[in-house]
C-alpha cells in the first residue's frame, strides 16, 4: 500500500512538472461560470414535474419584494432592502431589523432610500453602512454621492429598542 501511495506521489510530482514547463497561453480563458449559469444545460429531466401552487399572497409578498440582505447573526441584526423605491434614482428602500424572539419575530426600522449600499462595521449596539445616494441634478444628470449611514441601538431587558438613531456623515 505505500509503495502504490509513493508511485502515485511520483507519478503526480513528473505530471506537475510538465505542466510547469508548458508553454503560457496569451488567450483570455473564459470565466467561470456562476452559480446560476452552467456551460451547458443538463438532459431534460424524465416524467411530469411536481406540481408547485403559489403561496398566498399575504404569506410571502414583502419577501418576494428583498433585493439585498446582509444578515449579522451575531448581532441577532441584519440590513436589508426592498425594491420598490425609483429604479434609476435609489431604487433600494432599506431597513434594519432586530429580532425580537420566535414569538414577536423581526423588528424592523427605516434607514433611507439608497443607490447603493454595504455594510462596513456590526458591532454590539452600532452598524455603519457606506451608501451611495443620487439626486438628479439641474441638467437632468445624475449627481452620486457617498456617505456613511451610523446607526446606533440599544436593546432594552433582551428586546429590540422601540427606536433606533441614525446619523448620516459626509
Amino acid at each position: 500500500m505505500t509503495r502504490a501511495i509513493l508511485i502515485l506521489t511520483v507519478i503526480l510530482g513528473l505530471a506537475a512538472c510538465n505542466d510547469a514547463e508548458a508553454p503560457v497561453s496569451r488567450a483570455k480563458a473564459a470565466p467561470p461560470p456562476t452559480p446560476m449559469s452552467v456551460a451547458k444545460a443538463p438532459a431534460r429531466p424524465r416524467g411530469p414535474g411536481a406540481v408547485t401552487p403559489a403561496v398566498p399572497p399575504a404569506e410571502l409578498q414583502e419577501a418576494a419584494s428583498v433585493s439585498q440582505l446582509q444578515p449579522m447573526p451575531q448581532l441577532n441584526a441584519k440590513v436589508y432592502s426592498v425594491s420598490g423605491g425609483d429604479p434609476a434614482v435609489n431604487g433600494l428602500v432599506t431597513y434594519l431589523a432586530l429580532f425580537a424572539g420566535s414569538a414577536d419575530g423581526w423588528r424592523s426600522y427605516p434607514l433611507g432610500d439608497y443607490a447603493e449600499w454595504r455594510v462596513v462595521e456590526a458591532t454590539a449596539g452600532r452598524i455603519v453602512l457606506a451608501v451611495r445616494q443620487d439626486t438628479a441634478g439641474p441638467d437632468g444628470n445624475i449627481l452620486r454621492r457617498s456617505r456613511h449611514v451610523h446607526v446606533g441601538f440599544a436593546w432594552n431587558d433582551g428586546s429590540p429598542p422601540d427606536a433606533v438613531t441614525v446619523n448620516t456623515t459626509p
